[in-house]
């Protein structure tokens, strides 16, 4: 709690100086050049529904959420690196830690913690609602991974391709197994105005750790679970995962669809299948134009002075046998508000529903549901 205050104030101390321009260190050459960055969550939730009546969490929720600070540096040109803490609770912990190296205009490498190149997941709480859908909660969970990755960027192609282990730079052990990851964006339309995205990923991971599929989806109660699975060392061989992707830009408007997919091979007689997709959608109330990242290859959140209105469907499933015994239907709309520069504020509202099939175990879940309300000030220099 004490390290949360004092970060709080940290980062308040923060914004009175970014508010006329970011932190950043640069030599006389010009060849070293230092920017520091950081971001913090104000949020506000308040739950309901059958799973907001349970008497293992709190169903209204105002905190501090998610701080980090770090910094990303470049020198001669070429290189690169990027360090960033967060700071939980009492804890401290890196998520990205990686080094950069760029051997032409389109064409570098990366090494050491981040994302692999896979989902929703990748794009963080910076994206377009305050919490992702239920599919991408059950198979995008894969946080950063330690790992080697190339990376090519045009205007009308994006791919991305490495190698990672299956721990991370805060959990590093002896045996951690690997992940293979893949992913390609085509985007035959990229103009100021209008952008047509086409993205599809492949994920192999081989793995001694306990895997987990959990559509948890409120960050600030997490035992709000409708779906819950795992597989250990004892069940578990490979884990096969697969996801194609849409986005269309066009001036105030946005849309977006992407389909996912993972296979658990098991070494009993019935493997796992857990799949799923959402839509989403956002259209300006005030401003002109929705933005595009080509570098990141995703849309990113509105300009200063911009409000949008977003609505999103998602759908997973859960089956271990021959039909689909568990599944989940979410719905959110909300409000994007660019306050100014480093500002943002986000209003959510959020309905799950479960349901279960006759003859499983956990009949029980059978129209399980959540609601919430949940709001955001997302502080970012």
């Amino acid at each position: 709690m004490k390290t949360n205050i004092i970060v709080a104030l940290g980062m308040t101390m923060l914004a009175a100086i970014s508010a006329s321009a970011q932190i950043s260190i640069k030599t006389e050459s010009g060849d070293l050049n230092v920017n520091f960055k950081g971001r913090t969550h104000f949020d506000a939730g308040i739950y309901g529904g059958d799973m907001g009546k349970s008497h293992d969490h709190t169903t209204n929720v105002v905190r501090l959420n998610d701080t980090r600070i770090g910094f990303i540096a470049t020198y001669g040109g070429a290189w690169s690196t990027k360090a960033e803490v967060r700071f939980t609770g009492s804890s401290v912990t890196f998520t990205d830690l990686y080094f950069g190296y760029k051997m032409s205009e389109s064409s570098s490498l990366q090494l050491g913690n981040f994302w692999m190149p896979f989902g929703y997941e990748t794009l963080g709480p910076a994206y377009r609602f305050i919490q992702n859908s239920s599919v991408d909660k059950a198979i995008d969970g894969i946080s950063r991974k330690m790992g080697l990755a190339y990376n090519y960027n045009s205007d009308a192609v994006k791919l991305t391709a490495g190698i990672f282990s299956d721990g991370n730079v805060n959990n590093i052990s002896s045996n951690q197994g690997y992940n293979i990851a893949a992913k390609l964006i085509v985007r035959p339309v990229i103009t100021e105005s209008k952008v047509l995205h086409f993205g599809v990923a492949p994920l192999l991971t081989h793995t001694p750790n306990t895997a987990t599929f959990s559509t948890y989806t409120l960050t600030q109660c997490k035992s709000m679970k409708l779906i819950d699975e795992s597989f250990d060392d004892a069940s578990q061989y490979n884990i096969f995962r697969g996801e194609a992707e849409v986005i269309f830009i066009s001036g105030k408007l946005y849309a977006e669809g992407r389909y996912q997919h993972a296979h658990v091979n098991t070494p009993g007689p019935e493997n796992a299948e857990i799949g799923g997709f959402y839509v989403q959608a956002g259209f300006l109330l005030k401003g002109s134009q929705q933005n595009y990242s080509k570098a990141n290859g995703y849309a990113t959140n509105v300009s200063a002075g911009n409000l949008e209105l977003v609505g999103r469907f998602g759908h997973v499933a859960y089956d271990q046998g021959e039909d689909w015994q568990k599944t989940e239907n979410d719905i959110t709309i909300g409000l994007n508000y660019g306050i100014n520069k480093y500002l943002l504020a986000r209003l959510n509202y959020m309905h799950g529903q479960a349901h279960a099939k006759d003859d499983i175990a956990d009949k029980a879940m059978e129209g399980k549901n959540y609601n919430a309300i949940e709001a955001r000030l997302q502080f970012v220099f």
